[in-house]
């Protein structure tokens, strides 16, 4: 476990010292503070659109993080040629790949407190302290960006910077459209598409099952019957990925 732990943790010091990764939050929260202007240029229930804007400002941009930090897992490593002192040691090269996830994880739970303590202090400030439902949000949408993280991280695994963020952007966008892809399916004529729509929606992440944000939007109260449905497929999904992730760089030829 110390070694994991030193992974986790040289990973962690690594990300928060990149600059590209401030800048990133800095328009996060600027975004989240410009959200309290724009209540007075709105028409109809002002509250819930700075609400809506300033937390889809969290989940756009800690995704972005998310994404950013992940498609660089390994290539970082082999560019600065640590990866070899790292093989080079009794250290399983899972163990590699899963300190270096939790440390990617660390950091993406750093960034998403800071946003969200902005929010929480905006909210305090104009509309009173936000429902419970916010914060039980936040912790599927940790959920939801462990899972995005892990599919990076295994595209990062065996591919360039560019073309991993590719996959992972194209993976992004098709979690969040699967409910639609499942609908397109159902009314499609053709079998074929009916089947490939099918299997798309069945293989592919569905990060909609992870997103309770209308409910935080509105201050609804807390659907409990979706938490614990919906962090088992994450949890669940996130493991069989990570494990993925962990063969193929195993079998990965560095030199």
């Amino acid at each position: 476990m110390s070694r994991l732990w030193a992974i986790a943790a040289n990973t962690f010091r690594e990300a928060v010292r990149d600059r590209v990764l401030y800048s990133i939050l800095f328009f996060g929260v600027g975004v989240i503070i410009l959200s309290l202007a724009l209540s007075e240029v709105t028409i109809g229930d002002q509250d819930k659109v700075v609400r809506s804007i300033a937390q889809g400002a969290i989940d756009v941009f800690a995704s972005i993080i998310a994404m950013f930090l992940g498609v660089s897992l390994v290539w970082k490593e082999l560019e600065h040629r640590t990866i070899y002192t790292v093989i080079s040691k009794p250290i399983p090269r899972w163990m590699f790949v899963l300190g270096k996830y939790l440390g990617l994880m660390l950091t993406l739970a750093v960034e998403v407190l800071i946003m969200l303590v902005v929010y929480v202090a905006l909210m305090f400030t104009q509309q009173g302290p936000p429902a419970p439902v916010v914060f039980v949000s936040y912790g599927l949408l940790m959920a939801q960006l462990a899972l995005l993280t892990a599919w990076a991280t295994l595209f990062s695994s065996y591919s360039a910077p560019m073309t991993a963020s590719a996959f992972t952007l194209a993976l992004f966008v098709i979690g969040h459209l699967a409910d639609d892809i499942w609908v397109y399916g159902s009314q499609a004529d053709s079998p074929a598409v009916q089947a490939i729509a099918r299997t798309l929606y069945w293989v592919l992440p569905n990060f909609e099952i992870l997103n309770i944000r209308p409910w935080a939007v509105h201050h609804r109260d807390v659907p409990w019957e979706r938490i614990g449905p919906a962090l088992a497929y994450g949890a669940s999904y996130t493991a069989a990925v990570l494990a993925a992730a962990a063969a193929v760089f195993s079998r990965r030829d560095i030199k």
